[in-house]
């Protein structure tokens, strides 16, 4: 809609009259409950606010999507809901009130950037087999789902940040990819894989991949350094502690106050 164009509704809008605008139709589908609407008031004459409610909506709006002094280029992104049924199935009610005041106006253009539709029921868990290791299965990985036993999810993590106190420790967060089952409860389940840098003394043997294939055997997270991406200001401590859905790496900065580190490595965990 662009009332300065007359297109979708001709302008401009008057305070306080409202005027409802089909929104469903040759994009939107007609079924659509809601819609995300990127709005902007053009020049109002006076102060104002700008409402945008369902298209069933009656009476003044109570609520303002848009507020704005005379004059503005305002916009606002807007989430609206859509009745479904009726006279005013998927239309929204646009409303410019200037503060009470009759006569003002100002023209408004609505995009639509985007549409809400009604869901299916949830289900649990993965939908269809796990994928390859290393790998989600069909549906991919969310906040809800457990790792299957056996599956190996992987990832990487470059850590950039300026030394604040020489030998200080700190800790790098990594979620996973969906939620471990067990939780990992045990430093020794999260080590880095052997390598020739003498500050990673927790080495394990049974990480036998590499940075650019991590691996990792049941119950475990391996961690591979990419050693051309480590500053020499910073070096690994053998304190690697669980989180919730993920694992902390510790690390030891070791410079002067200012200087850059980074830290960077690939990891692999295996569900036992």
């Amino acid at each position: 809609m662009d009332t300065r164009t007359d297109i979708g509704l001709p302008g401009p809008f008057v305070s306080a009259v409202s005027q409802k605008l089909q929104v469903t139709g040759a994009v939107v589908p007609a079924a659509s409950t809601g819609v995300l609407l990127n709005v902007t008031v053009v020049a109002p004459s006076a102060n104002g606010f700008l409402s945008i409610r369902p298209g069933d909506a009656v009476g003044s709006p109570s609520t303002s999507s848009l507020n704005f002094n005379a004059g503005d280029i305002a916009p606002n992104a807007v989430q609206v809901a859509l009745p479904t049924s009726g006279t005013n199935a998927g239309q929204i009610d646009i409303t410019y009130d200037a503060y009470g005041v009759g006569g003002p106006t100002t023209d408004v253009l609505i995009d639509v950037v985007g549409y809400l539709v009604e869901g299916g029921a949830g289900g649990s868990g993965l939908a269809g087999a796990p994928g390859p290791a290393g790998q989600a299965g069909a549906r991919g990985f969310s906040a809800w789902d457990a790792i299957p036993s056996g599956q190996t999810v992987t990832g990487s993590m470059i850590w950039d940040e300026a030394v604040i106190a020489d030998n200080q420790d700190f800790r790098i967060y990594v979620p996973f990819p969906g939620k471990a089952t067990p939780a990992i409860t045990l430093s020794t389940m999260i080590n880095f894989a052997s390598d020739s840098w003498d500050d990673t003394i927790d080495d394990d043997t049974t990480c036998t991949g590499t940075k650019l294939a991590p691996t990792a055997p049941p119950g475990k997270v391996c961690i591979y350094r990419h050693g051309n991406n480590f500053a020499d200001n910073v070096s690994g401590n053998d304190n690697y502690v669980n989180g919730r859905d993920g694992f902390y790496v510790d690390a030891m900065s070791n410079g002067t106050p200012g200087q850059d580190m980074n830290v960077a490595f690939s990891w692999a965990y295996t569900a036992p």
